[in-house]
């Protein structure tokens, strides 16, 4: 089966409502690696379109798949990754999954843009357990750290 078709599944499986731009959006993300920028997509999506798309459709249908578990929403680099779960089905393997998409480390790499996601359950309990010794309220629980890739090295 599919990324895309395992992704619709999922959807439908929960009762979420996918419209055809929302599976169009899902379609061009499923294209790009690393950092999804809102105007890639934007841009994809007008090439196809008869009509003039506008920004906040491309943001929506985007924050959309974020709110659903398919993309993250990174503000620091102002954009979305896909989840590495999203690229394959986790129903048997992957236990915390759900905890996984709102905890992650997330390596992005500033000369080519590669994305990588690391799931340091140990690391992360650790960090999240400090930050709650504090009596800190966390926002949103990624750590985006950037660098420069192997490859780019």
């Amino acid at each position: 089966m599919s990324v895309k078709q395992n992704i619709l599944d999922n959807a439908h499986s929960k009762g979420i409502q996918i419209t055809p731009l929302r599976e169009q959006v899902l379609d061009i993300v499923l294209q790009l690696d690393g950092v999804i920028k809102a105007y890639t997509v934007l841009a994809q999506m007008q090439r196809v379109s008869d009509n003039v798309v506008a920004p906040p459709t491309a943001y929506r249908a985007l924050d959309f798949w974020a709110e659903h578990g398919v993309l993250h929403k990174i503000p620091a680099v102002n954009g979305y990754i896909l989840c590495s779960h999203a690229r394959h089905d986790c129903g048997g393997h992957c236990e915390h999954a759900s905890d996984h998409h709102n905890s992650s480390f997330i390596l992005v790499c500033t000369e080519c843009g590669t994305v990588d996601e690391q799931s340091l359950n140990q690391e992360w309990a650790a960090l999240h357990d400090a930050v709650k010794r504090s009596g800190f309220a966390l926002n949103e629980e990624h750590v985006v750290l950037t660098g420069i890739c192997a490859k780019c090295q």
